[in-house]
């Protein structure tokens, strides 16, 4: 039984594991690096994808790996298609990180993920430009599905994340359980998740196990805001913004934090004007009780903010159907703007120039390091800040353990073997187990 790692060794990101034992052959997340391509590609030279896989294969930025591509990707390249011979993709969680990737397979390979992680990426693909993923044989699982994989099996357990429907994976093969943990946190709103995980996962006396360290850093704090921490935060900066407004950005699947700030809109007597990108995803996931995402879409303080009715998207002009007055634009936030909190990406904060929000107003940005989310540039946000005479506000609670909870974990699994992923200092691992494999992109580790 061994694991050659194609991503995720040494890096933050880009999670790309495969698992060989026997007859299986069983990949760990699909994901892109967050600096993939960053060498030789900017905003606007960018990878001739008419060519397929070519320009990838040439600056060794995939691994050539037989029967993994699709036949489509392989046109163009030098390399031939081979029928799939993989057992299947086990995705942990919907972030790009661990995804993005699953574009180039072939489809008949299995992707076996969460139900909830499907509906996210449905939604993400509906409501997203030039995003797509392909066709794929998607088969879907909860915690408590048993998973037989042409030798191995799997046990999938929830744990908590800044996604929903994040899991972690016990596989149990030939030379004993690995532990499979994906991105995770305790501090969360359901942290119980991580304690449940972590609990199972000691009892199945792991050969190893295969955690993240995004935290794990030279000099790292132990201590770490919640998303009760948020809360308190979001509620203080919107107490003080009295009459102006209040806009927020943050990761827009996030429904965790998406609750947060409608509590706090709540707790100040304000109403908290979504996204239609975010309100499209919660009335994806409506049906999922786990999720409980039902409340947020139709609670009395919550809006919908649409950017433009002029040319709607058949999915955009179907919401706003179904939101009736209860969809907003730019002129009913210009006129409301000291009643709200606004949910703003990045991307679209031209939408200030519509909005025109008065000298005061708050902006608070809620996303984590730029190795976690995509990177802001931050002279172009201060630019638009000081144009509107708008105050930053930073107010983040990260999806990932912090060292000490990292060194915690480790010590209560108590695996033989540890092996650090997800991380950029590997090392100092070290000193969290007596027992500590290093690994190396584009290499194997046998156990």
């Amino acid at each position: 039984m061994k694991l050659t790692f194609y991503g995720g060794a040494g890096e933050i990101g880009g999670n790309k594991i495969l698992l060989e034992d026997r007859d299986a052959r069983i990949f760990l997340d699909m994901g892109v690096p967050f600096h993939f391509g960053e060498r030789y590609f900017v905003e606007y030279l960018k990878f001739r994808d008419r060519f397929g896989l070519r320009d990838y294969f040439a600056l060794d930025l995939l691994p050539r790996i037989p029967g993994l591509y699709s036949r489509d990707w392989l046109d163009g390249t030098d390399m031939k298609w081979r029928k799939p011979d993989f057992t299947g993709v086990l995705i942990s969680h919907v972030h790009w990180d661990h995804t993005n990737h699953l574009q180039y397979i072939d489809p008949e390979i299995p992707v076996h993920l969460g139900e909830g992680t499907q509906h996210i990426l449905n939604s993400w693909q509906e409501t997203s430009t030039g995003l797509d993923l392909g066709e794929h044989d998607y088969r879907t699982f909860r915690t408590g599905k048993h998973l037989s994989l042409d030798g191995v099996d799997d046990d999938p357990i929830h744990v908590d994340h800044s996604a929903p429907a994040a899991y972690g994976h016990i596989l149990h093969t030939s030379e004993g359980a690995v532990v499979y943990t994906g991105d995770l946190r305790r501090h969360g709103p359901r942290g119980e998740f991580t304690d449940e995980f972590l609990e199972k996962a000691a009892k199945a006396k792991p050969k190893a196990l295969l955690i993240e360290g995004t935290k794990v850093a030279p000099g790292a704090a132990s201590e770490r805001s919640t998303e009760a921490d948020v809360r308190t935060g979001v509620i203080e900066v919107a107490s003080k913004a009295q009459g102006h407004l209040v806009v927020a950005t943050f990761y827009p699947r996030d429904v965790d934090r998406m609750r947060t700030f409608l509590e706090a809109a709540k707790r100040t007597g304000r109403t908290f004007v979504l996204s239609a990108k975010a309100a499209h995803l919660l009335g994806t996931l409506a049906a999922d009780p786990r999720i409980d995402a039902k409340k947020l879409v139709t609670d009395d303080a919550v809006r919908v903010y649409f950017r433009d009715m002029s040319r709607p998207k058949p999915w955009e002009a179907e919401l706003h159907g179904l939101l009736k007055d209860r969809a907003v634009d730019s002129g009913w936030v210009r006129k409301h703007q000291g009643d709200l909190i606004l949910q703003l990406d990045f991307e679209h904060l031209a939408e200030l120039i519509d909005i025109a929000p008065e000298p005061g107003a708050q902006f608070i940005h809620s996303k984590s390091e730029p190795f976690e989310e995509k990177e802001v540039n931050e002279e172009v946000l201060r630019n638009w800040l000081g144009t509107f005479g708008m105050t930053h506000n930073q107010l983040h609670a990260s999806g990932h353990l912090s060292a000490l909870e990292v060194r915690q974990a480790i010590e209560q699994i108590n695996p033989e073997v540890v092996i650090p992923i997800h991380t950029e200092h590997p090392e100092l691992f070290k000193d969290f187990h007596p027992r500590v494999k290093l690994p190396r992109n584009r290499s194997s580790i046998d156990l």
